[in-house]
């Protein structure tokens, strides 16, 4: 009996009820879409930091990643056998990261030099791959090295040139050497092609004369967001007082910051978009019962109980919910869907804006995880309900004297 005195008087005003339910399909689809895109952006931008250079975690000396010199060389080969004990682990390969003045025949620049093991970095990161000019380094390469594209570019060097180094090693030691360009690499992060210069371990290890001593195991697995996890269980496995696990959330907190912020953007319009259409779903609920006072006190008056009134009122709203949620459902599946098969090429000069920010993003993502449709169906169902207070109220603290005197 509700279910159909509701559907009755859901359509004895059509174009109110249609009004209500374009605004819900209008606003969630807007939502929907607007989350997708943010959530996309983010999966690409994690997917891409993560590949490019820092991997899904790292294990190093403890205090390093504070201070970042080489008082904190990792030379204990215990590591190995807590990693070759987990089936998560894929691959892992050495790094010797310090800092250094490299200069060419014109200008000088500092720069991070990051030795590699080359056939192992492949496997782990992506920014080795990404050679604009050039040859990638080899296992046996020997002073030879590959620069950021923009750091080539401010010391005019090109591949086949000399650059020189200069370098305060372990222990306060003096290094020095001259390499060949043998590659230019572009990554996309533009701080990154300013500054990396990357040679052979063994190369590193002779410059800053630490021995076979390294700054950083890079591990990668079968899922970066499984890293965290992971992280807790290999540092459980290995000392603490000589290992440090860290997990790629823990490396790059400027990333989880940025994307913090920009996902609070996104709650904040998605509270107005729902403000908007709580307004719009209180303003039609209140009208419908308002205008019916003199029909709930008739039907008062012949036994029918407030809360049965009541019910009418709830199921009329969750009829047009119903109605709208389930249709805007239907097209926003259906569009990200295709959006996230076809996602939209970006211009040269919103390309070279991410590059700023160091992504290198050629098109909009869309993201189709869960939360992208949970958001806002579950946060219109509370607001609707939340509208319904006040009416209901109403009905409730019905006089039936006063409802039969009001003029229809």
């Amino acid at each position: 009996m509700y279910l159909k005195l509701a559907w009755r008087n859901v359509w004895r005003n059509r174009r109110r009820s249609l009004i209500t339910m374009s605004a819900v399909i209008f606003s969630v689809l807007l939502i929907t879409v607007m989350r997708s895109l943010q959530y996309g952006s983010y999966d690409a931008m994690e997917s891409q930091a993560v590949q490019t250079l820092t991997g899904h975690l790292q294990i190093q000396a403890p205090g390093y990643q504070e201070e970042q010199t080489f008082a904190y060389l990792l030379d204990d080969p215990g590591w190995r056998e807590a990693v070759a004990g987990d089936d998560w682990v894929e691959t892992t390969t050495r790094r010797l990261t310090g800092f250094g003045l490299v200069s060419g025949d014109s200008a000088s620049a500092g720069a991070m030099i990051l030795g590699i093991e080359p056939s192992k970095e492949l496997r782990v990161s992506t920014f080795m791959n990404r050679v604009v000019a050039g040859t990638l380094l080899e296992d046996a390469s020997t002073n030879e090295a590959v620069l950021g594209h923009l750091l080539a570019r401010n010391l005019d060097v090109a591949t086949g040139d000399t650059v020189v180094v200069i370098t305060q090693g372990y222990r306060g030691q003096m290094g020095a050497d001259v390499y060949r360009v043998r590659g230019l690499i572009r990554t996309g992060a533009a701080e990154m092609d300013r500054s990396i210069m990357v040679i052979t371990l063994s190369d590193a290890q002779f410059l800053f004369s630490t021995g076979e001593g390294v700054t950083q195991i890079v591990v990668s697995g079968a899922d970066f967001r499984d890293a965290p996890a992971k992280a807790a269980e290999l540092q459980a496995r290995l000392p603490a007082d000589r290992f440090a696990v860290l997990d790629w959330n823990t490396l790059m907190p400027e990333l989880r910051q940025m994307i913090f912020l920009d996902n609070m953007g996104g709650i904040i319009f998605l509270f107005f978009m729902l403000l908007l259409v709580g307004f719009e779903l209180f303003n039609t609920t209140t009208m419908s019962v308002m205008e019916r006072m003199r029909e709930f006190g008739i039907l008062q008056a012949i036994g029918m109980q407030p809360g049965s009134l009541a019910r009418v009122v709830l199921v009329e709203l969750l009829l047009k919910l119903g109605m709208a949620v389930a249709l805007s459902a239907l097209l926003s599946g259906a569009l990200l869907w295709y959006l996230h098969g076809n996602p939209i090429p970006l211009t040269a000069e919103l390309v070279e804006m991410y590059e700023e920010f160091g992504f290198s993003v050629e098109s909009l993502l869309f993201s189709t995880r869960p939360a992208v449709f949970l958001e806002p169906f579950v946060s219109i169902l509370v607001i609707a309900l939340l509208t319904t207070i006040y009416p209901v109220v109403r009905v409730f603290r019905l006089d039936i004297t006063a409802a039969l005197r009001r003029e229809t």
